[in-house]
Parts: structure tokens; sequence; C-alpha cells
């Protein structure tokens, strides 16, 4: 906990004394919405509508042999063969879909970041955030609207 406070108090006076050197001039993008809207984002997207689709099915085809082997009862070979394949198939499915939507979002998060870059350098802003970030996690605890 003391470590925490000393980080937290060495994080307001990083900032202060960074605003007395220059004025901090800070933007939020909405960074889920931006890759949305860039051709390789909506191609991640429709990877990720067809994992979830595929990884349900994995995981209503497991949940009966979960149940039977959590509540005690044994399972026979051929079904504890299937509850062993079944798992494993759904963990290669996950990074399997893991890596093809990174891959799939990577030429838009690349462009994307390139512009939030110059946009940022023409505009004269210090700090560019997520903006859902920001605020899920609480680290904006006051913005103007707008």
């Amino acid at each position: 906990m003391r470590r925490l406070t000393l980080l937290a108090l060495f994080a307001v006076l990083s900032f202060s004394h960074a605003q007395e050197a220059a004025p901090t001039s800070i933007a939020f993008v909405r960074s889920a919405q931006v890759l949305a809207a860039h051709p390789a984002g909506q191609a991640a997207e429709e990877l990720t509508q067809q994992a979830r689709t595929e990884l349900q099915d994995l995981q209503t085809a497991l949940q009966p042999l979960l149940v039977k082997a959590n509540s005690g009862q044994q399972l026979t070979a051929e079904e504890q063969d299937q509850l062993e394949l079944t798992q494993r198939t759904l963990q290669e499915t996950q990074e399997r879909y893991r890596q093809d939507i990174d891959t799939a979002a990577q030429p838009a998060e690349d462009e994307i970041n390139g512009i939030i870059q110059r946009i940022a350098a023409d505009n004269g802003y210090t700090l560019v955030l997520n903006y859902d970030i920001a605020q899920s996690s609480g680290l904006v605890l006051y913005a103007e609207e707008g």
C-alpha cells in the first residue's frame, strides 16, 4: 500500500512538474469506433463473430460432460476421451482465433496509430488516451464534455 501511495505521489509530482515546463494538451480517442470503421477492423469483427459461434458450440458440447464430472459421477472411458478432446479443441480454437483476429486487425491498428500520432503532433497534443479504457478504469476523474 505504501508503494502504491508513493507511486501515486510521484505521478502527481511528475505531472505537476511537467505542467510547469510546458502546457499539457490531452486528447481522447474512441479507438474501438475508429477500428470498427476501418475495413481491416471490420474483417476482425467478422472473425470475432465467427469465433463466438464456434466457441459457443464447443462449450455447449463440453457442458454435459463437465456437469457429470463435477457432480462426482464416473465418466466412461469414451466420455473421458471426449471431454479431453473437446477441452483441447476449445483451447486450440480460442488460440487460433486470437491469432487470426490479431493478424486481421493489425493493418488497421498500425494505420490508425500513425494517423493519431500525426494529428497529435500537428495539433500540439502532448497526450492521447483511449477514451473507453480511461473511462472504464477510472483514470479520468474529470473531463469537460465535448
